[in-house]
């Protein structure tokens, strides 16, 4: 994601999931790898949420391979515009 190739990120459905994206409205969203202030995040433009309609596998160039299943919660992200504590 922080380098713009990936723009979709799943989450399988929860009660946690639903209560952050259904009936929300959001311009930014954070993503942290850990917890804590030093750990890495970005922060990227949140537009909109929708439900898989299919099983999806897609591989990018680095070699990451994500996989969903129909009913997943697929988040679209446009223009990463913060990036912090990247090594």
């Amino acid at each position: 994601m922080v380098t713009g190739e990936k723009f979709l990120e799943f989450r399988k459905p929860s009660d946690w999931i639903k209560s952050r994206l259904v009936g929300k409205g959001y311009d930014l969203v954070k993503f942290v790898n850990g917890y804590g202030a030093d750990k890495p995040y970005f922060i990227a433009e949140y537009l909109c949420y929708t439900e898989a309609e299919k099983d999806l596998s897609t591989v990018y160039s680095n070699g990451l391979r994500v996989e969903s299943e129909r009913g997943d919660f697929v988040i679209i992200l446009g223009h990463v515009i913060e990036k912090g504590n990247l090594k």
